[in-house]
């Protein structure tokens, strides 16, 4: 076998035994343990179906409209699923969201 090829084999694993469980749970509502943990959160303001054609024929000060109306609440995203919705609001040069409604699943 050369030196460059690298030798594949088989693994046999066993089976795992269930075990007793001891100790602390790692998570027992306790928010200290997670409070610090970023997460990425979305403003949804709409959606828009185009066409390939449409798409392709944006241009500078094209206008894409949306599927809500403008006084229409904006969706708060978590990890794809909607977790709050509010009206958007002007933070100094910012935009942001004033929370009218958080969900509670």
């Amino acid at each position: 076998m050369s030196a460059n090829r690298k030798s594949i084999a088989r693994v046999k694993l066993a089976e795992l035994k269930e075990q007793t469980k001891s100790g602390e749970p790692v998570w027992n509502g306790n928010l200290d343990v997670i409070k610090d943990v970023q997460v990425k959160i979305q403003i949804s303001l709409g959606e828009a179906e185009l066409s390939i054609a449409e798409l392709m024929g944006l241009q500078e000060h094209s206008v894409v409209a949306l599927d809500r109306d403008a006084s229409h609440v904006v969706d708060l995203v978590l990890d794809g699923n909607i977790v709050g919705r509010g009206n958007l609001v002007v933070v100094g040069d910012n935009f942001g969201i004033e929370l009218t409604e958080i969900s509670n699943s």
